[in-house]
């Protein structure tokens, strides 16, 4: 079984397991995520979208948070001594995706990414 998931502007096929890295949100290392813009499932039955999978949402743990590699941005004009030089590291989170709840398509659909519990210490 895998899900289609959207976090962060960005698409991931998952499945139960898998260590990813998306976007940062406000999660802290230990704490559980609810991923809830499933866009499509596929488990033993077949495939599952659209208003099949309203409702339905990926637990995931966050094991991490993590830079990625620095991005050089330089600008530069010939002849008009415009030189623009800038850097930028984005900042991940290392996630382990724990079950994937596929629900009928009766309930509300889920929504956006949110914490669910937070880091016990």
């Amino acid at each position: 079984m895998y899900a289609v998931i959207k976090v962060g502007g960005k698409q991931y096929r998952v499945k139960e397991g898998d260590e990813v890295f998306i976007e940062k949100i406000d999660a802290e290392p230990g704490s559980t995520i609810k991923i809830g813009e499933v866009l499509m499932v596929r488990d033993e039955k077949g495939v599952h979208l659209g208003d099949e999978i309203k409702g339905s949402y990926v637990e995931a743990e966050v094991i991490d948070v993590q830079k990625g590699d620095k991005i050089i941005v330089f600008k530069y004009r010939a002849k008009k001594r415009y030189r623009r030089k800038s850097g930028h590291r984005q900042t991940y989170l290392k996630v382990r995706i724990g079950k994937i709840h596929l629900s009928s398509g009766n309930t509300k659909k889920a929504g956006k990414t949110e914490t669910v519990e937070a880091a016990a210490s």
